[in-house]
């Protein structure tokens, strides 16, 4: 099974969901991830990966394959390697 891993850019706390479609074991729960913070999520297959505001006011997101890193800068620049 591969990895999602999902690093925070940014200078404030990012909420992040990743999507478990392809890994029924997994948590879709949301997590606060630290200014410059990095985790990671097993999964195969396409996954959703979200991120939204601290009040809920913003979110943006985007579909990517197990073994893909995502770079959060702000909610207008978000990467995948």
């Amino acid at each position: 099974m591969g990895s999602i891993i999902v690093i925070n850019n940014s200078g404030s706390p990012i909420s992040v969901f990743v999507s478990k479609y392809s890994n029924s074991d997994g948590s879709d729960a949301w997590f606060t991830l630290q200014p410059g913070g990095r985790d990671s999520w097993s999964r195969k297959g396409w996954e959703l990966v979200a991120f939204k505001n601290a009040n809920d006011t913003n979110r943006t997101g985007v579909y990517v394959p197990a073994d893909s890193t995502v770079t959060f800068d702000d909610m207008a620049h978000v990467s995948v390697v």
